[in-house]
């Protein structure tokens, strides 16, 4: 795996420092400085490197390998400027009369105009950062500047026409809410992101509109032999059709973080409109719920082995599903994503389809991915069909496209989005009609 960083400009000598926690027995090896060398790493698996930036552009590569034999890239980007350099650069970033007056004036934050978007604070924090999509939420923000003569302080950045972006703000190493933004949202590890789209950014139309269910959702719990607790709750989207009777069979989908996905992305409004409009045909999701999400999304062979060989012997035996392996799928967004691959290879007598949101392919050092690519090229007798979308403000998304790359190399027919987007629910519930729609097309 690689990731790859752009630094701000920093004063030419400066010493950085690069450490970080890697795996036991990892060996590391840094070049900086047209120079290689092997970084220690003491027996707690802590490993620091200290460089001096030289003048001018540069780029630092770090190598880790593992003890598995896996390897991994980190490649930062680095410019080096002299004093008279740093303040140029300073002064070109500085606001143009007109924002200046703008950001004098502002009560709220950002301001969106074209492909710019500027974050305001204001307020007694010394040092604010920005971090979000586009930082990949890493704890290393964007510092925003001081506008001289006053207590705001901005960061000018430049975005897709049609992007939407999560972030928040670090003020003196506290993370906190945009204090000028009223536009957040529940980010599902307790707390709250702000948002702000750009002006060409669409929704979904289909999980804004307002739609009264016509299927219907049951609940209830199925043994699990396979998984500790010895059952699973799950959810069922039944369409309109189903509530009919006469003999008619459909189609199914099993979808992983099933409440999530009813509730977050409104996965069964947006099935069932697709529905009414005729853009598919009537098919039943199951919403699965993981226990351990960690556990049991992590590749896991249990959990695969659980929905092929429980979960599904009991969806057909309780509804009128077309029992056959073209008539069923997999789908989730993430770890969810991973676990909906894994089962696919891994009981590819049992589903021909599988689906995937911002798969986690990078886990266990690109696993998943190893497995993909000592499949065999397609057969006529047992194909499978994938589809898969992901956000380019997230750092997964190389990984994400060379895996499409990989799969339509051996034949595999794969269906493919991308969008200016990050790792967040609203990036999937926009991707779900299409997601459906790719996911039973012929």
């Amino acid at each position: 795996s690689v990731s790859e960083e752009v630094w701000q400009p920093v004063e030419a000598g400066t010493t950085l420092n690069l450490g970080g926690a890697v795996e036991a027995g990892t060996r590391v090896y840094a070049w900086a400085n047209g120079e290689a060398r092997e970084v220690q790493v003491n027996q707690q698996g802590a490993a620091a490197l200290d460089f001096r930036v030289p003048a001018g552009e540069s780029t630092v590569i770090i190598s880790m390998h593992k003890p598995n034999g896996a390897t991994a890239f980190r490649r930062i980007a680095l410019s080096g400027l002299t004093k008279e350099e740093l303040l140029a650069h300073e002064e070109a970033a500085r606001p143009s009369a007109a924002l200046a007056e703008r950001l004098r004036k502002a009560e709220r934050s950002p301001i969106v105009e074209d492909e710019q978007m500027t974050f305001v604070y204001r307020g007694k924090a010394k040092r604010v950062e920005a971090v979000g999509d586009f930082t990949s939420w890493s704890p290393r923000g964007l510092a925003l500047r001081e506008l001289a003569g006053t207590d705001v302080k901005y960061l000018t950045m430049k975005f897709a026409r049609d992007a939407r972006v999560e972030y928040k703000f670090i003020a003196d190493g506290e993370w906190i809410n945009d204090p000028l933004s009223d536009s957040n949202l529940d980010n599902g590890v307790g707390g709250s992101n702000n948002f702000f789209t750009m002006p060409a950014y669409r929704p979904s139309a289909l999980a804004d509109a307002k739609w009264t269910l016509r299927g219907t959702i049951e609940r209830l719990d199925v043994p699990a032999r396979a998984l500790e607790g010895g059952k699973r709750g799950i959810q069922v989207y039944l369409p309109p059709a189903y509530a009919r009777g006469g003999e008619a069979r459909y189609p199914v989908l099993y979808l992983q973080d099933g409440s999530e996905y009813v509730t977050r992305a409104r996965a069964a409004i947006v099935a069932d409109t697709l529905i009414a409009q005729g853009k598919v045909a009537p098919f039943i999701i199951v919403f699965v719920d993981p226990v351990d999400r960690f556990k049991e999304y992590w590749a896991s062979d249990s959990f695969a082995d659980f929905m092929a060989t429980e979960l599904v012997p009991f969806v057909d035996a309780r509804y009128r599903t077309r029992a056959d392996r073209d008539a069923r799928a997999l789908m989730g967004a993430s770890l969810g994503g991973v676990i909906s691959v894994w089962t696919a290879i891994r009981h590819p007598d049992v589903f021909a389809r599988v689906a995937g949101q911002s798969t986690a392919f990078q886990i266990g050092d690109e696993r998943v991915v190893t497995a993909l690519s000592g499949l065999e090229p397609m057969r006529a007798a047992r194909p499978l069909k994938f589809y898969f979308d992901v956000g380019l403000l997230e750092p997964i998304w190389k990984v994400n496209r060379r895996v499409r790359v990989l799969l339509a190399g051996k034949g595999y027919p794969v269906a493919y989005a991308e969008a200016a987007a990050g790792h967040n629910w609203t990036s999937w519930r926009d991707q779900l009609a299409e997601a459906f729609t790719r996911v039973w097309a012929d």
